[in-house]
């Protein structure tokens, strides 16, 4: 029997083309886009529907986010609690978000039970009645989360940097005042919901191992969400300020610890170079490997974590690194980041390094595609972006062929330390 020769590393094997499972495409009968991503053994269906709203469509802060919220708080035929208990009743795992840009509704269920669940998800979202007692306990407890947070530097320097990357009155970048709680009101949920809870402004995913008779169980379901509201004007571009000092320090005298923000605003999803910055991006510091993990936590032991990473917005896009480190040693940490960001240009990588970063980013990418729910959550991305699957194809290009060369040119091009927006809180 031939042994394994275990002192050797596994042969690194780069993907070869893929052929991606694209969506069935189509409309419902009211007119909402859907896409169908059919999959998997289990009888298990994923519903979403997205839409095309967030924080940067409203008019006071927390509008978005709370009225997103509070459409499970009770509706003209059911109160919260009966809602909860149906909910709990099927199984179904109800699932909200709201984002920036948008926000996504949607439950995971059973196929035998989808129907009652999409019947229960439609009356929430056209029938929603935001009950007066609800709204206050819900702003109060929101609130109170709030000032908790507040006593956090990581929480801090998170809010404070997205104000500094966009400017004080950008939709990114307005940071919560504590007043703000106290500002919204029932009639400012009422408001967002009559303007973008429509079918002109949703966007349906469906991913699974979904019946052949679904797309008419969710058209008769849908006869009920048929609101039109008046025309809106599209929401005006708020160009970004950033800030012109580049640093900037928030004293907390009882923290044990400061949370560190470095970073800059950064080409988006459409730029050709973005795919070689997302991997440069990854080999300062996207994973474990990386090089600000690898000086400053196991070498320097500043940290427990530090990470880098690119924030894509559908209006814009930025960079930051970011950790949170003990007070005595907060300058030479960021010493040490800077010296990263510098050896990006002057360090060239090298074999064993350039091939253990294409090695976890071939399993990452792979793991992204896993299953239809993965397949459907990729795909959305793209179509939010108005991109296609040709983006994911340049994508595996620049992972089959970047090499040392190509890192140093991004990070001279992008990722200049002396570029950066500073922030220390702590």
């Amino acid at each position: 029997m031939e042994m394994a020769e275990r002192f050797k590393a596994p042969q690194l094997k780069l993907i070869g083309d893929v052929n991606f499972l694209q969506p069935n495409a189509g409309y419902l009968k009211n007119g909402i886009p859907v896409f169908m991503q059919k999959g998997g053994s289990q009888e298990i269906i994923k519903f979403e529907l997205v839409f095309k709203s967030g924080n940067y469509h409203q008019s006071k802060p927390l509008q978005a986010y709370t009225t997103a919220n509070l459409l499970k708080a009770g509706t003209k035929y059911k109160t919260s609690e009966q809602i909860n208990q149906l909910w709990d009743f099927y199984g179904v795992t109800l699932q909200m978000d709201a984002q920036k840009d948008i926000i996504s509704i949607g439950f995971v269920a059973l196929v035998r039970h989808f129907k009652p669940a999409l019947e229960l998800l439609i009356e929430i979202i056209t029938s929603p009645v935001f009950p007066e007692d609800e709204v206050h306990l819900f702003l109060r407890n929101l609130k109170q989360k709030h000032l908790v947070n507040m006593r956090k530097v990581q929480f801090i320097a998170r809010m404070h940097f997205a104000e500094l990357i966009f400017g004080p009155s950008h939709p990114y970048g307005k940071r919560l005042e504590e007043d703000d709680f106290e500002k919204l009101v029932r009639d400012d949920l009422v408001d967002f919901h009559h303007r973008f809870f429509h079918p002109d402004n949703v966007v349906c995913f469906i991913a699974g191992n979904y019946p052949k008779e679904l797309i008419e169980i969710i058209n008769k379901t849908l006869d009920a969400f048929n609101h039109i509201p008046q025309k809106q004007k599209d929401n005006i571009f708020v160009k970004p300020e950033i800030s012109k000092t580049n640093k900037h320090y928030i004293e907390k005298s009882e923290a044990l610890q400061s949370a560190i923000r470095v970073g800059k605003p950064i080409i988006n999803r459409g730029h050709p170079d973005y795919h070689l910055l997302s991997i440069t991006n990854t080999l300062l510091g996207g994973y474990f490997g990386s090089r600000l993990m690898r000086n400053i936590r196991q070498d320097k032991g500043y940290t427990y974590g530090i990470n880098s990473a690119m924030v894509n917005l559908l209006r814009d896009a930025y960079f930051f690194i970011g950790s949170q480190v003990g007070k005595p040693v907060r300058d030479k940490a960021l010493i040490e980041v800077y010296n990263e960001l510098r050896n990006l240009r002057q360090k060239p990588a090298g074999e064993h390094e350039i091939n253990m970063l294409r090695n976890y980013l071939s399993g990452s990418f792979l793991r992204s595609f896993d299953g239809p729910f993965m397949q459907s959550e990729r795909f959305k991305e793209i179509f939010l972006f108005g991109q296609d699957y040709e983006w994911f194809n340049n994508y595996l290009h620049a992972l089959k062929n970047f090499t040392s060369s190509d890192i140093r040119e991004i990070a001279e091009k992008y990722l200049h330390e002396n570029d950066m927006i500073e922030l220390v809180v702590g």
